[in-house]
């Protein structure tokens, strides 16, 4: 197990509902960034990938999924006042706000690594209803 496969729970259900809403007041979530949410959190094991959301979205590209996915990570996690690992030598993880990496899935560029919705998160966007 590495950083970004740790299932620890960083914030409640209630925390992640207040952190969405915040966001939401803050800076808004996009529609494209709702979408993800929602496809992620309805997908089976509520597991996405960035290419996965390239092609719902009609994003030109995975790096431009990934970008959408870190943004509003980004945004949930200073609103909860987390801050996720960053990989050795390198940039912080933004999506660790929103979801765990599988196991043997591998963080690069190639659209393929699996992220998997933390529960709570899943848990807050069954009760305010928009999963």
């Amino acid at each position: 197990m590495n950083d970004f496969n740790d299932p620890r729970p960083i914030a409640t259900s209630d925390e992640f509902k207040a952190a969405l809403l915040a966001t939401r007041d803050w800076i808004g979530i996009s529609p494209a960034q709702l979408h993800i949410l929602q496809a992620q959190c309805r997908a089976s094991d509520s597991v996405i990938t960035a290419e996965q959301i390239a092609n719902q979205l009609a994003l030109k590209n995975c790096a431009a999924a990934r970008r959408q996915y870190a943004t509003l990570a980004r945004a949930v996690a200073e609103k909860l006042g987390y801050e996720p690992p960053g990989a050795p030598k390198g940039p912080v993880r933004w999506w660790f706000a929103l979801s765990v990496g599988r196991v043997g899935s591998e963080d690069d560029s190639d659209g393929n690594f699996e992220w998997i919705m933390r529960p709570e998160l899943v848990a807050a966007l069954h009760a305010m209803k928009w999963a």
